[in-house]
């Protein structure tokens, strides 16, 4: 029996086209012999978050159903352009045991025993440092916005707490992406292996 895979591509642009994805995924496919059950593409920026892209939803409303066991997808920017975004939907697709292939790195995350191969721990590691760095970007940014602020006579609070919560939530993108699809707190706990008081406090930032 064949093993069902699902094809993802993605574009920035509307006059960008994704064809040349799916054709060299196609190929690939064809050459482990997998089933194509799915063709999953999106024309927006990578570094939009994962809820606000219709493709990495369908994607993972399909992984849900069990509809395929891998991703192909030409190269990891495909699937994002966000590390923090990007760390976040792998291991949620990792939690439903399926695996991701990267056409550029001839490799996949999972190993055959369905574990997180070697690559994907060199990977995740690479991709954990540059979102560290997305997040202290982010708190510059802040922290710049609210000087310009402060120096027009508008008040925005103090700075401190605020760094606080943008920390803290980075480091629970999971229990975010599942209390604003609607699971309770309970159901993030065991969901996400997370303490009650941490979703508890996760909820109450975000305002859900």
């Amino acid at each position: 029996m064949k093993t069902p895979v699902a094809i993802f591509g993605r574009v920035s642009l509307d006059s960008m086209d994704f064809q040349r994805q799916i054709n060299d995924l196609e190929k690939v496919a064809n050459k482990f012999d997998y089933e194509v059950v799915s063709i999953i593409t999106e024309k927006i920026s990578g570094v939009k978050s994962n809820q606000e892209r219709l493709g990495i939803q369908q994607l993972l409303e399909e992984a849900k159903q069990g509809k395929f066991k891998k991703v192909l997808c030409t190269e990891i920017s495909r699937l994002g352009r966000s590390n923090i975004q990007t760390l976040s939907l792998l291991e949620e697709l990792h939690q439903l045991g399926i695996s991701v292939y990267f056409q550029d790195l001839n490799s996949e995350t999972l190993n055959e025993k369905g574990e997180v191969s070697f690559q994907t721990e060199i990977l995740t590691n690479l991709l954990s440092l540059f979102a560290k760095n997305e997040r202290q970007t982010l708190i510059t940014r802040i922290r710049s916005g609210m000087q310009q602020a402060k120096a027009n006579n508008i008040h925005c609070g103090r700075p401190k707490g605020l760094e606080e919560k943008v920390n803290f939530l980075s480091k629970y993108p999971k229990v975010v992406t599942g209390l604003k699809k609607g699971y309770s707190v309970r159901e993030c706990v065991k969901l996400y292996d997370v303490s009650l008081g941490t979703v508890a406090k996760v909820k109450k930032m975000v305002d859900l």
